[in-house]
């Protein structure tokens, strides 16, 4: 199944194409959030919570933090979602452990099923960028009872993604900043591709931001989530994607000038995906789609959700 665009998507695009991102800004108010830390073992993770309604989760990718879509997506969709914006382990002032093993994706998926059990939280519609949408396509598989809607953003496809980085020459060539970031030891000099991936950050003020956020450090948690998450070579192995259908609707936003995911992540979707996917392109967009043209975004991400909602009655 493929989910049509929403219907309401013509009046939206009508509006949104006359409204430039600085109106667009002047028009979202950004709520004020309650700070959250609960434990999960021996884990500490903190979020922000916003708004009132249906959960609906943003989980961030790298080198990134929990605020990126405080600026845009937060102040839109917390008019009729509560709105949580949780810190991945690793990332400060979520604990940040020093074993490796500590960053294995279950242990994420276990972060997120802690966060909506808090919430005393049956479903929740989740949202992941770049780590973040790996992090959250292995909740949905894990977990696909606790998931109204996914929504992966400029991130992989596993099943496609555990095949193309074995053997596609081009998502190899995309991919080779990682294999700085995994053989990276607590203690080392930030490696250099972290600061070639925040310089494709386009907005000076956030990219300033970040960069403050990520020399601050510790980085060490960050590209623990590599060491232990992350294919390295020698490529060419068969891996299995036995179980990797996802049993949820998912929506796909893909900026189109992504520099580190080839567009052959999105081939043959709809057998990854057996309650239905809608891909969306973001021509222009760099791998921070949602930052780049924040009215598109939250327009299809707002329809598709209306949609799943309308479609389970």
């Amino acid at each position: 199944m493929l989910y049509p665009p929403p219907r309401r998507q013509s009046h939206y695009w009508s509006t949104c194409r006359i409204i430039t991102q600085e109106l667009y800004l002047r028009n979202l108010v950004s709520p004020a959030g309650e700070d959250i830390a609960i434990t999960n073992g021996n884990v500490t993770l903190h979020y922000t919570k916003y708004g009132r309604g249906p959960l609906l989760i943003f989980v961030h990718g790298f080198p990134d933090h929990a605020d990126t879509w405080a600026t845009f997506q937060v102040p839109f969709f917390a008019r009729t979602h509560t709105v949580l914006t949780p810190y991945l382990r690793g990332y400060p002032p979520s604990s940040v452990p020093a074993d490796v093993s500590a960053y294995s994706s279950a242990n994420f998926v276990s972060d997120l099923l802690a966060i909506l059990d808090h919430e005393k939280a049956e479903k929740a519609s989740i949202v992941g960028h770049d780590v973040g949408g790996g992090v959250v396509q292995y909740f949905a598989l894990a977990h696909p009872e606790r998931v109204e809607a996914l929504v992966l953003v400029n991130t992989v496809v596993l099943p496609n993604f555990v095949r193309l980085i074995e053997f596609d020459p081009d998502q190899e060539y995309r991919a080779k900043y990682t294999i700085a970031l995994e053989a990276y030891h607590a203690g080392d000099p930030v490696p250099q591709q972290v600061f070639d991936i925040l310089a494709s950050i386009r907005n000076e003020t956030y990219r300033a931001e970040v960069t403050k956020y990520i020399e601050k450090g510790p980085i060490d948690g960050m590209l623990h989530f590599y060491n232990d998450n992350y294919p390295e070579p020698p490529y060419g192995k068969n891996i299995s994607t036995a179980g990797m259908v996802e049993k949820v609707p998912t929506l796909i936003v893909w900026g189109t000038d992504d520099q580190y995911f080839s567009p052959k992540n999105y081939d043959g979707l709809a057998g990854w995906f057996e309650k239905g996917v809608r891909l969306v392109t973001v021509p222009g967009a760099s791998h921070w789609s949602f930052r780049d043209q924040p009215e598109k975004f939250n327009v299809e991400v707002d329809g598709f959700l209306r949609t799943v909602g309308e479609l389970r009655g």
